[in-house]
C-alpha cells in the first residue's frame, strides 16, 4: 500500500492549505485509497479536534459509516494479497481506532500485527511493543528491539530499554 500521496494531505493541511489538502483527500477516496477512505470517514463523523486545520464538512453519519466499511473492505483485500501495511492498518480497525462501525477484536488485531511483521512490515513491531507493554513486558521488549533492529522504532518506553 503506497501512502506517500496520502501523507501529502496532512502536509498541505499543516501548511494551512486546507482546500488543496481536502481536494487531494477526496481524489484519493475516489481512487479507493484505504487510509483516505478512513480519514474522510472520520471527518464525516466530526471535524472537531484535529491538531491542525482541516476543511470543515457537515456531519454525515451515514456517509461516515459507508466510507469506513469501504475502507475496511479494501484493507482486507490488500491484506489477502499479502500487503503488510494493510494488515497493520486493518489491525487498527480491530482495535477500534477508526470508526464505531468496525468490529472490535483484540485477538484479531494481534494476529494481524504478527502477520504484518511476517510480511516485512517491520513498523508493526512498534504496535506490538505498545500492545504487549501492558500485559507481557518480555514480549514488549522483544518487539521494541525488533523495531530498533529494523531502524523503524518510534515508540519510546523506558521500561523496554535494556
Amino acid at each position: 500500500m503506497n501512502n506517500e500521496e496520502y501523507f501529502k494531505v496532512s502536509e498541505l493541511e499543516r501548511a494551512g492549505r486546507t482546500k488543496e489538502g481536502f481536494a487531494l483527500l477526496t481524489k484519493l477516496v475516489e481512487e479507493g485509497h484505504p487510509l483516505a477512505l478512513l480519514d474522510l470517514s472520520a471527518r464525516y463523523y466530526s471535524t472537531e479536534g484535529y491538531a491542525y486545520p482541516v476543511e470543515r464538512i457537515p456531519t454525515d453519519l451515514a456517509k461516515s459509516e459507508e466510507l469506513a466499511v469501504l475502507a475496511k473492505q479494501e484493507l482486507e483485500r490488500l491484506a489477502r494479497d499479502g500487503d503488510g501495511e494493510a494488515m497493520r492498518m486493518l489491525a487498527s480497525t480491530y482495535f477500534g481506532h477508526w470508526h464505531p462501525v468496525h468490529e472490535k477484536s483484540v485477538e484479531k488485531a494481534e494476529e494481524l500485527l504478527l502477520k504484518a511483521y511476517e510480511a516485512n512490515c517491520y513498523f508493526a513491531a512498534n504496535d506490538l511493543a505498545t500492545f504487549y507493554s501492558g500485559s507481557d513486558l518480555e514480549k514488549a521488549k522483544f518487539w521494541y528491539k525488533e523495531a530498533d533492529k529494523h531502524d523503524c522504532r518510534v515508540v519510546h518506553d523506558q521500561r523496554l530499554e535494556t
